[in-house]
């Protein structure tokens, strides 16, 4: 069993631990049953997930003989809204489930996102733990603190920081994933190395077929590396006042061609688009070589199989005007994390997102969209 831990400095829970293994049910029963022998339990989890781990993870956690209770919101992103948040939060309220409660979320990034939302803002604040059960949500969305619901405006506009008191990843859950599930995860590990670690960008590339065939050991050092280095990023910057924007990156298009296709546009997928666009924004201004560009993009287009045709369905204005509304843009303009290299990002005057003229960015799609014709 791996462990990572988080050293905060700003919140009242200065650390938590991320914990890298298998068939942790049994752990997560003895954490609740330490850390919150009083507290009731509430599982969080979408239809699917309920059905294949909510129910035998509630039989554990009954064993401590705590009152535990089972909630589950529809499958996919157009659950992570205020309608199931408030229907969450009036079933708790109905069962009078107060101060002395934790909420555990298992699933994915949508149920993370959601559940940690609540538990920020209920009863204003209750201690949540994260139990991921697919890869984007192992190496992204279940460590550092963010939580959130989407709106008619776009991803993530309304919700708030809040620590969980422990991360569980799981390796077992990897397996039940579809391949299109397990792909949308490791983007955003590749995603993690593009900006910070170029030795573990290489060891994705050389060993991407043994990785695609979800080799344990591979992936146990995927995993690990890519959870390392955002634990050590979200130490520096909590609140992604400054550092930690550069885990944004792919994400101002990534989350406009979300926006844009309603969410059929599976949000790693979405964010291998945004990378290959934002990569060639960094071209097109000189800050990145082309066979760095030819790298990154020969990874995700020709080995993990991301199809570009998809750009095809949109105008450049279009995902340039759903840019705009990305958290990062100042001003009614978008930002943009500039890559300089693999394994680095461009900062000027400790600046890490940038604004790129509206032009440069319509070039390049329309660059890109001329190129996927051919």
């Amino acid at each position: 069993m791996e462990k990572v831990k988080i050293q905060l400095k700003k919140t009242g829970h200065a650390f938590y631990k991320i914990l890298i293994g298998h068939n942790f049910s049994k752990n997560i029963a003895k954490f609740l049953r330490k850390e919150f022998p009083e507290s009731v339990c509430v599982i969080i989890a979408d239809e699917t997930v309920k059905k294949l781990y909510g129910e035998n993870l509630r039989k554990e956690l009954k064993k401590n003989g705590q009152k535990v209770f089972l909630f589950s919101i529809p499958e996919g992103e157009r659950s992570k809204n205020q309608k199931y948040k408030t229907m969450i939060e009036e079933k708790m309220l109905k069962l009078r489930i107060g101060r002395q409660s934790v909420i555990v979320a298992i699933g994915g990034g949508v149920v993370g996102d959601l559940a940690g939302f609540i538990a920020a803002t209920y009863m204003r604040g209750i201690p949540c733990i994260q139990v991921p059960t697919t890869l984007l949500a192992m190496v992204d969305s279940s460590i550092g603190g963010k939580t959130g619901i989407d709106t008619e405006q776009g991803k993530n506009l309304i919700g708030a920081f809040w620590q969980p008191r422990a991360v569980f990843v799981d390796l077992k859950y990897i397996q039940s994933l579809s391949q299109r599930q397990f792909i949308n995860g490791l983007v955003e590990a590749v995603k993690v190395f593009l900006t910070s670690d170029a030795n573990s960008f290489l060891y994705v590339e050389k060993h991407i077929s043994i990785i695609l065939k979800r080799n344990q050991e591979a992936l146990k050092k995927v995993i690990t590396s890519a959870v390392s280095i955002k634990a050590r990023v979200v130490e520096r910057d909590e609140r992604e006042s400054g550092e930690r924007m550069i885990l944004n990156f792919g994400h101002t298009v990534g989350h406009a061609l979300e926006n844009l296709s309603q969410y059929k546009i599976p949000h790693g997928y979405a964010v291998a688009l945004g990378i290959i666009i934002e990569a060639g924004i960094a071209v097109d201004t000189g800050k990145l070589k082309i066979s760095d560009y030819s790298r990154i993009k020969n990874l995700l287009i020709n080995k993990m199989g991301i199809e570009l045709k998809t750009l095809g369905a949109y105008k450049p204005k279009e995902i340039l005007d759903h840019a705009k509304n990305d958290k990062k843009s100042k001003n009614g303009k978008s930002r943009y994390v500039i890559l300089k290299e693999i394994g680095k990002v461009y900062v000027c005057k400790n600046m890490f997102a940038h604004h790129v003229k509206d032009s440069a960015v319509i070039r390049v799609l329309n660059k890109i969209n001329l190129a996927n014709k051919k």
